[in-house]
């Protein structure tokens, strides 16, 4: 069974939170506001919820692909999208993405400058944050709205995204959330520069070997990853 819902909100991005990575599932918040006013959190993985426990992160700063063409109005909020071929869904291993080999782990928070996943998710956000042109399209699966205010940044009612990484290729514990064309994502597109920026998340127990019709795992379809920079 796939996710319940999948689409993409696309909207400005307004604040960031980070969560200590000694919590047992912690994820990088980001605030965003629609054209409408209506506000989103979109809560991001940043430590897995079983080992391996990081989290393989890949980022590309001039990302180019026919979907982008594909994509709904920026600053258009929640979109929802259908979970196939040919429009803006987001699937890793079938629309050439993501290439495996090119990700590598990174810890989720830990002491210093430039070296855990919430540094470098911060590097693209903040400067999004900074930059009034910039429009942020996360990809993932919705809930809301709450009736209570949104726990983390306080607007009402509650309302977001998760499921920002790849969800197809599962262990036992989450295979019911696998499916094809309805990986997560996040992409900062820069309209001043004309520049794209994709950030790709995915868990170290997924397969990237899997079934075409449910995305379940086949085999462990899962190279080593390359040792190069995350940044």
């Amino acid at each position: 069974m796939p996710l319940r819902s999948y689409g993409v909100v696309t909207a400005r991005v307004v604040d960031t939170r980070r969560e200590g990575g000694s919590d047992d599932t912690p994820h990088y918040q980001i605030h965003l506001a629609d054209d409408e006013g209506t506000h989103y959190r979109a809560a991001v993985n940043v430590k897995s919820a079983q080992p391996p426990w990081e989290l393989l992160y890949l980022a590309v700063e001039d990302f180019r692909h026919s979907l982008i063409e594909q994509l709904p109005a920026a600053g258009s909020g929640w979109n929802a999208l259908p979970s196939e071929q040919g429009g803006a869904s987001l699937d890793y291993i079938r629309a050439d993405l993501v290439e495996r080999s090119r990700m590598r782990p990174v810890p989720p928070d830990v002491e210093g400058a430039n070296n855990d996943l919430a540094d470098f998710l911060d590097r693209y956000v903040r400067r999004a944050q900074q930059d009034p042109s910039a429009c942020a399209y996360v990809f993932g699966e919705p809930w809301g709205p709450e009736e209570e205010p949104d726990k983390v940044f306080g607007f009402e009612p509650g309302n977001g995204v998760h499921s920002v990484h790849m969800n197809q290729g599962n262990s036992e514990e989450y295979r019911e959330d696998d499916g094809v064309w309805q990986d997560g994502g996040l992409l900062l597109h820069f309209a001043e520069e004309d520049r794209w920026v994709a950030v790709f998340l995915a868990f170290q127990s997924q397969s990237w070997n899997t079934d075409d019709r449910t995305g379940h795992a086949l085999g462990s379809g899962a190279p080593q990853p390359e040792q190069t920079s995350a940044v």
